[in-house]
């Protein structure tokens, strides 16, 4: 009997896994909003300042803007990443659309996850790719802070100039030699002549286009400066004490979040049990009526003993 009552513990405990299970499947199956996609920007060298940040401090970052950024003939690539924490999701990407708009950068990707039907009480996040004219770069980066608290900051910058400025004169060698192979070829009178000229115009007119888009790429990421942020929705703003701070409080600070954790997961259990109240209901009534059967099977087999 203890036997039976426990494979019958065991099947309810698998059944109720399977539903926690496709609960969380579920719960990948997120609402998108997908503006647009491209290729990322190529790696720059890092000059980067990271830790925790006061929203709309302008002075935490270290980085400002010296005389290469401001020199038209500097062809400096420069990206930034951010982690943002919000207790406003809402307003967070409204502030974030506007601010965009205000600087004249538009969005290279946003994906913004809502939550799915079976995770409804889930926190939200975000994640974008925002493009910013490169003299906007500053002014943008100081005012991130007004979206929400800036958890964490990176910003790269990659100077190009020698790629950039040999892939120019190797485009301006290939366009003079195309002009020296029409003018050859429009003297041309052998018809093997031609179709060697045609032939070395062709091979030409490949290099001019390969630069050619090697070029604009280069033009798109100096001109627009990439923004990677994360934006996530938080119960509570974190606040990391720091290093600086004595092993007593950093060990407060931490069973502290350890609490909220668990306070954290006990209410996101309690979600999952009231959205399947009804199955484990009907599972714990089945249970109740095959342990009472097994056990009326029992008895009858006490009973009436096989000869």
């Amino acid at each position: 009997m203890k036997k039976t009552v426990a494979l019958l513990l065991s099947l309810l405990l698998i059944f109720a896994l399977v539903a926690c299970g496709g609960s969380n499947k579920a719960s990948t199956e997120d609402t998108m909003m997908n503006y647009s996609a491209s290729a990322p920007a190529e790696k720059a060298e890092s000059f980067s300042g990271g830790g925790i940040m006061e929203p709309g401090a302008a002075d935490i970052f270290t980085t400002a803007d010296s005389s290469i950024y401001n020199d038209p003939n500097a062809k400096v690539i420069r990206t930034a990443r951010m982690t943002l924490q919000t207790l406003d999701f809402d307003r967070s990407v409204s502030d974030l659309a506007a601010l965009t708009e205000q600087y004249g950068g538009y969005y290279e990707t946003a994906n913004v996850d809502s939550g799915g039907y079976y995770n409804q009480h889930a926190r939200r996040s975000a994640y974008y790719v925002v493009r910013i004219p490169k003299e906007h770069f500053v002014s943008f980066r100081d005012a991130i802070g007004s979206v929400g608290h800036i958890y964490s900051f990176s910003e790269d910058a990659q100077n190009v100039g020698e790629e950039y400025y040999d892939t120019e004169a190797r485009l301006e060698t290939l366009e003079t030699k195309r002009e020296r192979l029409l003018a050859l070829l429009d003297k041309a009178e052998l018809m093997e002549d031609i179709i060697s000229l045609e032939s070395a115009l062709a091979d030409v007119q490949y290099e001019i286009d390969r630069h050619a888009t090697t070029l604009r790429k280069y033009d798109s990421l100096i001109d627009y400066s990439t923004f990677t942020i994360d934006l996530d929705e938080v119960i509570k703003i974190e606040d990391d004490p720091g290093p600086q701070e004595s092993f007593g409080t950093r060990l407060v600070a931490s069973l502290k979040a350890g609490l909220e954790d668990f306070a954290d997961g006990v209410q996101n259990f309690a979600f999952w049990a009231a959205r399947n109240l009804i199955t484990l209901v009907i599972l714990a009534v089945v249970l109740v009526v095959i342990i009472r059967i097994v056990i009326v099977i029992r008895r009858k087999r006490r009973n009436y003993p096989e000869d």
